[in-house]
């Protein structure tokens, strides 16, 4: 069982240092003075940024989807436990609550 716990903890810090957020400011678009008007062409940019083209975000959603699965079937598990008596009620039903969170994350990234 602690290995499981092992396991998943180093899951969720590969996990999360792949949601850092980059120390790069963003792109900003200079001002430029016109005399005429602008329009829309007058800005060039790019719709759809390099992030949104990864293909890992479809092995990410669906690894997240199992995660939210079998956390929250451990959270129900760890209190069905909890409501019983059992001394390890909390952990799991803790336990569940985020790994569920932890596949909530991965899903908000991946779509």
């Amino acid at each position: 069982m602690k290995f499981l716990a092992v396991f998943f903890l180093a899951l969720s810090l590969v996990a999360t240092s792949s949601f850092a957020v980059s120390l790069n400011p963003p792109l900003v678009l200079s001002v430029q003075e016109y005399e005429g008007t602008m329009s829309s062409d007058d800005f060039d940019y790019n719709e759809r940024s390099e992030a949104d083209l990864s293909v890992f975000k479809p092995f990410v959603g669906v690894i997240s989807f199992m995660l939210v699965i079998f956390g929250f079937s451990w959270g129900v598990m760890g209190a069905a436990e909890l409501k019983d008596g059992g001394d390890n009620g909390g952990a799991m039903l803790g336990g569940g609550l985020g790994i569920t969170a932890l596949g909530g994350l991965g899903l908000y990234w991946a779509f």
